[in-house]
């Protein structure tokens, strides 16, 4: 059963990459990368202490080097967490609204291959393609910044896993309404919409005053508990990078949980269907 998954995987890798969303996540990445390497100088000082200069312009005399590392790849993390994500997130929408798609479905299942091996294989493509664009900048940025500095932040790459993480919760779930609708847009739209509201939920305590009933707090804690912290994550990844102290650790194992369960019923969903 391996070769048929496999294959199934390497195709929408293959239908992934040939996205122009894709192609220009990884042009901007690239593009990221060589700015760092040929843009950025840093003109160390008794390896604290650094004169930087962008594009032959001097930025600022003296600064605290390891302080400006940090930052500067705090920002980076910033850009991954909302924009990377963002634009992941457009890509894969179609994936499996397209999987369902009369005469493509047909041709999925009609190979002696199990319906939840198909589906696996096409939501572990969308989640590996992403994982891959990502990974490449991290790693790139990291080498550079770190060779042209002496500052090893291993902070920026942990940072990785709560953004990773954090996009397959939200891809998990448009997994689930494309399933149900077959439709690309919804699926994003109110994917789009959990990235929006999560900010909002964190601070539902201070929503609450302004209910006129208590049957809608009920809700918003309803949807805090349920929904993936998407707003937490994105703090969490940037404590990491810039090594501050980690209190949120725990919506790394909420996100994990809801893959788990949600993932569990789109297979269920899946297996079920009729096609």
């Amino acid at each position: 059963m391996m070769r048929p998954f496999l294959a199934i995987l390497r195709l929408t890798l293959r239908e992934s990459f040939a996205r122009r969303t894709f192609q220009a996540f990884l042009a901007i990445s690239s593009i990221v990368a060589l700015l760092f390497l040929f843009a950025l100088n840093l003109d160390i000082v008794d390896g604290m202490q650094s004169a930087i200069s962008l594009f032959g312009f001097e930025l600022e005399q003296q600064v605290n080097l390891s302080r400006f590392v940090t930052q500067m790849e705090g920002a980076i993390t910033i850009l991954l967490f909302s924009g990377g994500i963002f634009m992941s997130l457009f890509a894969t929408s179609s994936l499996i609204p397209s999987l369902l798609q009369p005469g493509i479905i047909d041709l999925y299942i009609a190979k002696p291959v199990s319906r939840p091996l198909i589906l696996t294989a096409r939501w572990l493509g969308g989640i590996l393609i992403v994982a891959i664009n990502i990974t490449y900048l991290i790693l790139s940025t990291w080498l550079i910044i770190s060779l042209k500095s002496g500052i090893w932040n291993s902070g920026y790459l942990l940072a990785l896993f709560p953004i990773l993480l954090a996009f397959t919760a939200l891809f998990t779930f448009m997994t689930f309404v494309g399933l149900i609708s077959a439709n690309g847009p919804l699926s994003l739209m109110l994917t789009y919409a959990i990235i929006f509201f999560s900010p909002l939920l964190m601070q539902r305590d201070e929503i609450y005053a302004l209910l006129s009933a208590k049957i809608y707090s009920y809700l918003l804690d309803g949807l805090y508990y349920i929904l993936p912290k998407m707003a937490e994550m994105g703090a969490l990844s940037m404590k990491l990078t810039l090594h501050n102290e980690i209190t949120d650790g725990w919506v790394l194992f909420h996100a994990a949980g809801f893959v788990l369960v949600l993932g569990l019923i789109n297979l269920v969903i899946f297996q079920r269907k009729n096609f």
